[in-house]
């Protein structure tokens, strides 16, 4: 079967095959592969005046090149990531319910006054914390929680790896 030269084709075997090259950003010089840079140009790398780029598509997916409705993209164009931080303006508006406990019994018998202790039922009938006005009374601790850790989490889909390649020997193509 002839192919296009820049033909760009995944393989199910772990090496290329004859007349194709590993589609992994490689920079080879143009003057050896002359018909391959007319196609490719410096849309992958190089300087364009001695060498020029393959397309890396080592742990990358492909991505059509134009407009997607909310970008556009350029042959060549790079983008995306596989882990992203969660931060708090990007989560849903939502609450957490606060859960407090007060061990009101924790206090002694000779606890009788209000200063720095939670309001509780009385240790003795006597004890109705009715002497004091005004008292400084200890607030209770209180956690929500951890907000966030700032731990990268995937945002890649499920993969299938496998190798590509370009071709760079075959027919020249021409445009219609």
């Amino acid at each position: 079967m002839d192919v296009f030269i820049g033909t760009i084709s995944g393989m199910g075997f772990n090496f290329a095959p004859y007349g194709w090259m590993m589609c992994q950003g490689q920079i080879l010089p143009i003057q050896a592969y002359a018909a391959m840079f007319s196609l490719l140009g410096t849309a992958y790398g190089g300087n364009g005046t001695s060498n020029f780029g393959l397309p890396n598509l080592a742990g990358r997916v492909a991505n059509g090149q134009g407009s997607n409705g909310q970008s556009t993209y350029q042959m060549g164009e790079e983008g995306g990531s596989s882990n992203v931080n969660i931060l708090i303006s990007n989560l849903p508006p939502h609450t957490h319910p606060l859960q407090v406990t007060l061990n009101a019994n924790s206090r002694s018998q000779s606890d009788s006054t209000p200063v720095n202790n939670f309001p509780a039922p009385s240790v003795t009938p006597s004890n109705n914390y009715s002497s004091q006005t005004n008292a400084v009374m200890k607030p209770p601790t209180i956690t929500l929680g951890n907000t966030g850790g700032s731990t990268p989490i995937s945002i890649q889909d499920p993969i299938l790896a496998i190798n590509y390649c370009i071709a760079y020997q075959g027919i020249f193509p021409t445009r219609n």
